[in-house]
């Protein structure tokens, strides 16, 4: 079981669904409907595992240099077990996504036929991928909020949305440049391989820095003090990444970095969107 929960990555699907969590709540003021918030984190959490299994399905001689310890590489689960896997639930998900409505079902489709082209081809092909993974991972926050669907969501929603895509563009790039090794000798087009680690920095770098300046954006939007509080630590973690060493073992520690910036950020648009009487 456990060689399973690491194919889907169950700690990123976690991280998908509490971005589909953060989304709604940020839409909704914290006006939930419980039948949609729960139907939507679940087709978010599908869709999201499917994406991470079928990755892993189409990576594996990669990751047999990369990582080897993987469940696939390493012969913990077969490759056909994987397959089923992956398409059972992106099919799921998006079949559910019909009871939130037709919006929300083209999304989930959209999203599920992105991560399957990602995985088979996109990934090898540089700044495409990026892009695609930086706007399905946005798309976990945004889907939350399409799921709420009523008054102002698109104006509050769009925020974390950007920051999202923003981030995960950033660890996209230091990703490519800590999988330098394993990508060059497969011929991976990311910004590392055909740019160079040191040029894939300062794009990165760029990208990140970007994210801070414009994150206090919501402040405008009716967000509360604590948004600014808890964005303390988001600063640091994120700055942690941006000062890491220019090499590819720098961007192993600037994902990891990263990771915990997603987690901050999630967290201080919840806390954030709260409505200040109930925190006073």
């Amino acid at each position: 079981m456990s060689s399973y929960l690491k194919l889907v990555r169950i700690h990123n699907v976690v991280g998908a669904a509490l971005g589909d969590f953060t989304g709604y709540v940020v839409a909704s003021e914290w006006r939930f409907d419980i039948k949609s918030i729960i139907l939507s984190i679940l087709i978010v959490a599908l869709v999201a595992a499917g994406g991470y299994a079928i990755n892993d399905v189409y990576d594996i001689e990669i990751d047999k240099i990369n990582k080897p310890d993987r469940p696939l590489p390493s012969g913990k689960i077969k490759l056909k077990n994987a397959v089923i896997l992956s398409y059972a639930t992106m099919i799921i998900g998006v079949f559910l996504s019909i009871f939130l409505g037709y919006i929300q079902f083209l999304i989930a489709l959209i999203t599920a036929v992105l991560l399957f082209y990602y995985a088979k081809s996109l990934k090898r092909q540089g700044l495409p991928g990026n892009l695609v993974v930086a706007l399905t991972t946005a798309f976990s926050i945004f889907y939350g909020g399409v799921a709420f669907f009523q008054g102002s969501w698109l104006e509050r929603v769009i925020i974390p949305t950007v920051y999202s895509f923003l981030l995960t563009l950033g660890r996209e790039f230091v990703k490519g440049i800590e999988d330098y090794e394993g990508d060059k000798t497969y011929n991976v087009k990311t910004l590392a391989t055909t740019l160079g680690i040191k040029n894939a920095w300062k794009i990165s770098r760029i990208v990140l820095i970007s994210m801070l300046i414009i994150s206090p954006l919501p402040l405008l939007l009716g967000f509360n003090v604590f948004y600014i509080i808890i964005l303390i630590p988001f600063f640091y973690f994120t700055l942690r990444a941006i000062l890491s060493e220019t090499t590819s073992k720098g961007g192993g520690y600037a994902r990891g970095f990263l990771k915990v910036s997603a987690f901050l950020g999630m967290i201080a648009f919840i806390i954030g969107s709260l409505p200040i009487y109930i925190l006073v």
